[in-house]
């Protein structure tokens, strides 16, 4: 037991260090080469944007968006973060994210590289420029802000915007790209909070948003519950000194610490039953080692995942040197015993965190 305590303890020390350090930097993206692009919008695909936004259709009116950056001469490229801002009016300008097929409005990144973060204000207005600001926060992956949490169980461990009109009339349409250069340390784990504002002294700004940066999760850990029911017995002293042995129960519930490897990165907001299925090493928490391998897979029931997992664990026990047997009394200074290794089958649920 001291031997497992002291590994928790450990692990204990490596999570405060991990928590404790916490960047945080001021970002500002730099302009494109001939930027900003210019374009005449005969069909008022930005009136067709801004009534689509006007009528709650998210989906339809970032649709146009993307249709109006391809007018002005530039392509959206995979794998590649674009919060944009539609100027359509002061107090209406909506901000969201084009990534892929992503919804506008998700805020959710996972994991960013160097220049692969873009910024977009789409305006009526000519000559229109806007300050942009990125605040980044960096944080703990979800397997290190988890583990905390995990290893207390074993140690004690002190509505939309309203709108106003906006003139249709005169068709020429901005495009502004501009581009984040992201420090190494944001790239994996942090909050980006964007600020858009047309002129700095503003006191509101244009557009405001905070975007999750959280990569995809490999590690997760939780507590299984093993049953075997091999009728196993265990050879120990007796306080009177007596060699005895001591039955296990026929159904022998065995709770083990849990590490997992997921084969499919896990989004950690939004699990699926496809990135459940993982491998699965643990030990026993008992007064003698018992390390345990094997797979399994879950499903999300919110605060934790419940997963069914079926394994194989090595037991250390005991057996009797040649000369003793049971019944016999042995002293303080004998050791009857040698080391004795057997394995058993297990099958069992764990509750996983995160």
């Amino acid at each position: 037991m001291l031997l497992q305590r002291l590994f928790f303890l450990g692990i204990l020390v490596v999570a405060i260090s991990l928590g404790s350090a916490q960047d945080r930097t001021v970002l500002i993206p730099k302009p494109l080469a001939e930027t900003p692009l210019h374009f005449n919008d005969s069909s008022d695909i930005f009136g067709q944007a801004y009534r689509w936004f006007l009528e709650g259709d998210v989906q339809q009116g970032s649709e146009k968006l993307r249709e109006i950056i391809a007018k002005a001469g530039y392509q959206l490229a995979p794998n590649t973060y674009y919060v944009v801002v539609a100027n359509f009016t002061d107090s209406f300008s909506p901000i969201g994210m084009f990534y892929n097929g992503a919804d506008f409005l998700n805020t959710r990144m996972y994991g960013l590289k160097e220049n692969n973060l873009y910024y977009i204000f789409i305006t009526r207005e000519k000559d229109v420029t806007s300050y942009v600001s990125a605040l980044v926060t960096s944080k703990p992956s979800p397997s290190e802000e988890n583990l905390l949490p995990f290893l207390s169980l074993f140690i004690p461990i002190i509505p939309p915007v309203s709108a106003s009109g906006i003139d249709t009339t005169a068709y020429d349409t901005w495009v502004d790209i501009r581009q984040f250069t992201i420090p190494k340390s944001y790239r994996k784990n942090s909050d980006i909070s964007i600020l858009a504002k047309k002129n700095l002294s503003d006191e509101n700004p244009t557009a405001a948003a905070i975007f999750d940066n959280t990569s995809l999760e490999h590690w997760s850990y939780g507590i299984a519950t093993a049953i075997t029911s091999i009728n196993d017995v265990d050879i120990i002293i007796g306080n009177d000194g007596t060699i005895i042995v001591k039955p296990k129960p026929e159904l022998d519930l065995a709770t083990f610490a849990a590490l997992n490897y997921h084969f499919k990165p896990v989004d950690t907001k939004a699990k699926s039953f496809g990135s459940s299925f993982h491998l699965m090493g643990g030990i026993r928490l008992v007064d003698y080692i018992e390390p345990l391998a094997g797979v399994g897979a879950g499903f999300d029931l919110g605060f934790f995942d419940l997963a069914i997992f079926a394994g194989y664990s090595v037991e250390f026990a005991n057996e009797l040197e040649e000369g003793y047997a049971i019944g016999d009394k042995v002293t303080a200074e004998e050791d009857p015993f040698k080391l004795k290794i057997r394995g058993k089958p297990r099958f069992g649920l764990q509750v996983k965190f995160p």
